[in-house]
C-alpha cells in the first residue's frame, strides 16, 4: 500500500499533493447503499483506512483492490480505474502524513 507523496508546485513555493480518486469506487459504494463501515468489516480493514482509500488518501495494492470488488459485486480493474487530482497542502503537513 503506497501513501501519496506531496509534490512541489512549479515555482517551488508551494507544494502540491497528489491524490489518485476512484470516482467509480465512490459511485459503487454509494448506489449499493453500503455504509463504509461494512464494508471495511466485510474486507478486514479499518473503517478510517477505507476512507482514506476512497478519498484517495492511500493507494490499495491489489489483493486489498480484489476483495473490495468481490464484495462490491463487480470488477476491480474497472472499481479502481484512477482519477487525478492536484489538492493544495503544505511541506508540513505532507511531512506529518508520512510520519
Amino acid at each position: 500500500m503506497q501513501e501519496i507523496n506531496s509534490l512541489e508546485g512549479q515555482n517551488g513555493s508551494a507544494a502540491m499533493k497528489e491524490r489518485f480518486i476512484y470516482p467509480n469506487l465512490k459511485l459503487r459504494v454509494y448506489t449499493t447503499g453500503m455504509r463504509q463501515n461494512r464494508l471495511a468489516k466485510m474486507v478486514g480493514i479499518d473503517e478510517a483506512y477505507l476512507s482514506r482509500i476512497i478519498n484517495g488518501v492511500r493507494v490499495p495494492g491489489k489483493q486489498m483492490q480484489q476483495q473490495i470488488a468481490q464484495v462490491l459485486g463487480c470488477d476491480a480493474e474497472w472499481l479502481f480505474q484512477q482519477a487525478t487530482r492536484q489538492v493544495p497542502g503544505s511541506s508540513n503537513s505532507a511531512a506529518a502524513e508520512l510520519s
